[in-house]
């Protein structure tokens, strides 16, 4: 593509990856039609190459600094479970410029990674549009990868089972577990027109508020998403009536609300208290307030509910597309001595820990039917 006119960079995640694509680029430079003084203009330190017709390809590491000061034609992500998502997002701005914007993502699969993110997204693009666009390599489909057939038993033998499932057969794993395995990602028509939505409520005034709600069938085996709703972020003072109006569906008519409290968490509960309030005189609603500490352990017990009884959690994959990436992606901490459900400071999934706050016991006091009871 660079021969024939266009700019592109080769990112590489690490710098240490940038070693074996200088080795190859400077390999196809001296050893193919491209030597020929007519087409290279010149190569710089084997990382850049340019033609005499402006096209030109870079090897550079992903960094914020490298993502913003450049352009290009076309971008390639190498191994880009492991790019840092800040400098990623930041590469955004580089295809402005083009009437190309042209984009390879490449990589080992690996879960819970901005690589399974786009891979996810575009592969959701094959359906919509008819397109191939996601390709897959298992070592036994690539020639001389299958004539080593003796060594890659070997690693199947000796290696765990998800890592070698990662690492050479193209699947998506998470190494220390998922939470949550009993999932159905199907589509669901109207069901369980009669039973009343438990909800619950996260709050978060950069990442957004988020409220979900749930139904539970009778025998509490089943639990569907009903909705989920990225409510807006926001600080107290900037909260509106309108955000108030929808969460207010969700604790009168019958269904009952359980929202988040404590902490920093108090002051969205006091604007909701007080809305409350206001508009408010009859003592119907049903909402509830769940204090949640900082170790996780609520977080964990509620979770825990869902596993240990065998319960069959159904959200929708083409309604609920964020919160069952977050349902999916939920693992264990690898880092913690005890059972922790691991927690991105920088993204916490709220709209997951809206969802937790939808089975709480407080929402399920109702039913005549309780199985496992925690709290």
């Amino acid at each position: 593509m660079a021969w024939i006119g266009y700019k592109g960079i080769w990112f590489s995640s690490g710098k240490s990856q940038l070693e074996q694509p200088t080795e190859y680029l400077a390999y196809i430079i001296d050893r193919s039609f491209l030597i020929r003084k007519s087409l290279v203009r010149r190569k710089i330190l084997t990382q850049s190459v340019v033609f005499k017709n402006g096209g030109q390809l870079k090897l550079r590491n992903l960094t914020e600094l490298n993502a913003r000061s450049s352009r290009a034609d076309f971008i390639v992500y190498d191994e880009e479970a492991q790019a840092d998502e800040a400098a990623f997002n930041a590469a955004v701005s580089i295809l402005a410029g083009s009437s190309l914007g042209f984009v390879f993502h490449i990589s080992t699969a690996a879960k819970a990674t901005i690589f399974e993110t786009n891979h996810d997204r575009i592969k959701l693009r094959e359906g919509r549009f008819g397109t191939k666009n996601v390709f897959y390599k298992p070592w036994y489909e690539v020639g001389f990868l299958s004539n080593k057939r003796e060594w890659y038993e070997e690693e199947k033998r000796i290696k765990p089972g998800w890592y070698f499932r990662q690492e050479h057969e193209c699947s998506f794993e998470l190494p220390s577990g998922a939470v949550f395995k009993n999932v159905d990602y199907s589509s669901y028509g109207l069901i369980l027109q009669d039973q009343r939505l438990c909800s619950g409520v996260d709050w978060n005034p950069v990442a957004g508020h988020w409220l979900v709600a749930v139904k539970w069938t009778t025998d509490m085996k089943h639990v569907y998403v009903m909705e989920a709703h990225d409510l807006g972020n926001g600080y107290t003072h900037e909260m509106t009536s309108i955000q108030y109006n929808i969460i207010r569906t969700y604790y009168t008519k019958g269904n009952t609300l359980v929202v988040e409290d404590g902490g920093i968490n108090e002051a969205y509960t006091k604007w909701l208290k007080e809305k409350d309030a206001e508009v408010w005189n009859d003592g119907s609603r049903r909402l509830h307030y769940e204090e949640w500490d900082s170790m996780g352990i609520n977080k964990l017990q509620a979770a825990s509910f869902i596993t240990q009884n065998g319960i069959c959690i159904h959200v929708d994959k083409s309604r609920f597309e964020v919160l069952a990436k977050m349902i999916e992606d939920c693992h264990w901490d690898t880092e913690a001595t005890e059972p922790k459900i691991a927690k991105d400071k920088a993204d916490s999934p709220h709209a997951l820990d809206a969802f937790l706050h939808a089975i709480s016991p407080l929402n399920r006091i109702d039913n005549v039917i309780e199985l496992g009871a925690w709290y």
